[in-house]
């Protein structure tokens, strides 16, 4: 009876028509995915769509965005427009897709007339549930007028933030969208989803896509699985090589903030023996698609990127990502490192600082753009990234904390600076000394002017203004330039002092300060953390972080059945994880199912899978019982 309706279920998939309509979205999960309960706010985000309700979705890279346009796709009539910005994404989408026989396809520059002819017939006959497209094929007029001839029953755009100027990557062509789809005889429901989006964004997304009466979500940003490491050193090759010598066969991202940094990292890893490629929009759109599918399928281990990888990768079994400079904003951080752990498994994401760091990026805003606004909000955002890099506090609290989240715990037990070594300093006279500064000020500069003064810097601009005859003058001169910059940022994150948003961020006085400077009152003590570069370069943490299994023991099994998929993967031209996640194969690896119910019980294994790929991966896990 199982085995019948198994075969039943696949050969209604193999007939394109009518998949899943009619049936509920728990089921679809079921059968087609292989997950028997929904992610937070995945659920609330489905039901929205199918009730023909618009949607704007801000959920984190992880929190399984896809699964909440394409269930609600496949339960109703019609095809689902989805609007992506890379070719790239769209093609690892469609392929994961297809690998089930669920009806999805793309029209991109990619297709030949005779291909996107036949994909158009497909789409006429109501054999394709999914179709990919390019913000910029809403310019074709005959893609349009093909249509307007079948019904759209909902428009998804996929990374929306797209839309927004002030969002970190913006793509004129998605203005178009608003406009073709109040084009369409008659309205589609439209689904909006990014990772992250600040509330100006936000309120740019709804407004420029015309949704109405949406659904808005904002998913909880945490990602569990992910431990976040800031390193303060100018020995980032010794960390790097160190690192990447412990993780041998892991698939890893290491990112760069320029091109020529990107270059340098890359050969020096190639020099190391590494298996690795490069990604920037310097090399040409062959040699980026290359190294991409390489990375995909994993025939090599690691690639070296700038941002101009951040949403061309849709990869599950990325196991670290290691930023080797400060990347401009926490959105682009959050994004970029949100590529480790997708598939739920341990990820780890590092940040290689030094101050080095921020003039780099004060460079790339200056360059970017002659727009004083952006440059401006771009300043702001930096800013704030700057000081993720810098705190000594709970690094997931930081990141919680600067999406809008509320964080109850001080400590995650789970983030570098958690585990760090650290000592507690008294640093009330400091803190008194700064606030008296500004206060000495009026209010009427930055940060480089406060610590100019303290530490006794005659500058130019000190003695213009005289300052040097300010009693503050010079009373901290045993700081170094460093040292200042960290005090004065404990003095804002402690609200002693407040900063001014925009292009010049003038500190000062606040309350709580103001009371400071009054007689015997006390500052709260500093956590200061140990400097990594008064510990070994070697590659290790107080701890490990937390595993989900017990490695050691599954991991022969594991790698007889990573081996099987690699192999499976290579002779259908679909990347490896496609076929099972590295949960699905750790969770095989422990369960050891010996029948294909027990199989079908393991969290990613649908009914298609069971059917194509289950018994090879079953004989796998009996014959390794049996050498037991």
């Amino acid at each position: 009876m199982y085995i019948h309706i198994l075969l039943q279920s696949f050969f209604c998939r193999l007939n394109g028509n009518g998949m899943g309509e009619g049936m509920k979205a728990t089921d679809i999960l079921q059968q087609y995915f292989g997950y028997t309960s929904f992610r937070p706010g995945q659920e609330e985000v489905i039901e929205a769509l199918a009730t023909h309700r618009d949607v704007l979705a801000i959920m984190p890279t992880g929190a399984g965005k896809s699964l909440c346009f394409q269930i609600p796709a496949l339960m109703s009539k019609g095809v689902t427009v989805v609007i992506s910005p890379l070719l790239s994404l769209i093609k690892d989408q469609v392929d994961a897709l297809q690998a089930q026989e669920i009806g999805a396809t793309s029209i991109d520059s990619r297709c030949t007339v005779e291909e996107a002819n036949k994909r158009f017939f497909l789409l006429r006959q109501g054999k394709v549930k999914l179709l990919y497209i390019s913000p910029e094929r809403l310019q074709n007029e005959y893609f349009t007028a093909v249509m307007k001839s079948v019904t759209v029953s909902a428009v998804i755009v996929d990374e929306a933030h797209c839309v927004s100027q002030w969002g970190h990557d913006f793509r004129p062509g998605y203005r178009l969208i608003k406009d073709w789809i109040e084009s369409l005889p008659q309205r589609p429901v439209v689904g909006a989803f990014t990772a992250t989006a600040t509330e100006y964004v936000k309120q740019d997304m709804l407004n420029l896509l015309g949704l109405k009466n949406p659904l808005v979500l904002v998913g909880g940003f945490d990602r569990p699985n992910l431990y976040f490491r800031v390193i303060k050193t100018a020995r980032k090759t010794d960390f790097l090589i160190s690192y990447l010598d412990e993780h041998k066969k892991e698939s890893g991202i290491i990112y760069a903030a320029t091109r020529k940094e990107t270059d340098k990292v890359y050969d020096l890893l190639r020099k190391n023996g590494f298996k690795v490629g490069r990604y920037h929009a310097g090399l040409t759109d062959e040699e980026r698609r290359c190294v991409q599918e390489d990375f995909t399928y994993d025939r090599i281990e690691l690639i070296v990127a700038t941002n101009a990888f951040g949403m061309g990768i849709d990869k599950s079994n990325v196991r670290f990502v290691i930023h080797w400079q400060m990347p401009k904003n926490m959105e682009s951080y959050y994004q970029e490192a949100g590529r480790a752990g997708r598939d739920g498994a341990p990820g780890e994401c590092i940040l290689l600082f030094t101050r080095g760091d921020i003039m780099v990026q004060k460079f790339l805003i200056d360059v970017s753009s002659t727009d004083e606004e952006q440059k401006k909000n771009d300043t702001v955002l930096m800013n704030r990234m700057v000081d993720y890099c810098e705190t000594s506090s709970c690094l997931r609290r930081a990141i919680l904390e600067y999406f809008g989240e509320t964080v109850k715990y001080e400590e995650c037990g789970n983030c570098g600076n958690c585990d760090a070594e650290t000592t507690d300093e008294d640093i009330t006279r400091e803190v008194k000394l700064i606030c008296m500064c500004v206060d000495e000020l009026k209010g009427r500069f930055g940060q480089t002017v406060v610590s100019a003064v303290l530490r006794g810097t005659a500058t130019e601009k000190i003695r213009q203004y005289g300052f040097e005859r300010n009693a503050s003058f010079g009373m901290l001169g045993d700081y170094s330039a460093a040292d200042m910059a960290a005090l004065i940022r404990y003095a804002v994150s402690r609200d002693y002092l407040s900063v001014a948003t925009g292009k010049y961020p003038v500190l000062s006085l606040a309350a709580a300060g103001r009371a400071l400077l009054g007689p015997g009152k006390s500052a709260p003590v500093m956590r200061v953390l140990k400097t990594e570069d008064s510990v070994p370069t070697r590659a290790v943490h107080k701890r490990s972080i937390r595993k989900i299994y017990d490695e050691e023991r599954l991991r022969p099994l594991f790698t007889k059945l990573q081996q099987l998929r690699y192999e499976t993967a290579r002779k259908e031209h679909i990347p490896p994880f496609v076929i099972f996640s590295d949960v699905t194969l750790w969770e095989l690896a422990e369960q050891r199912p010996s029948t294909l119910e027990e199989l079908h019980s393991i969290k990613g294994i649908g009914d298609f899978k069971l059917h194509k790929y289950g018994p090879a991966f079953l004989n796998i896990i009996v014959s390794d019982g049996k050498d037991d």
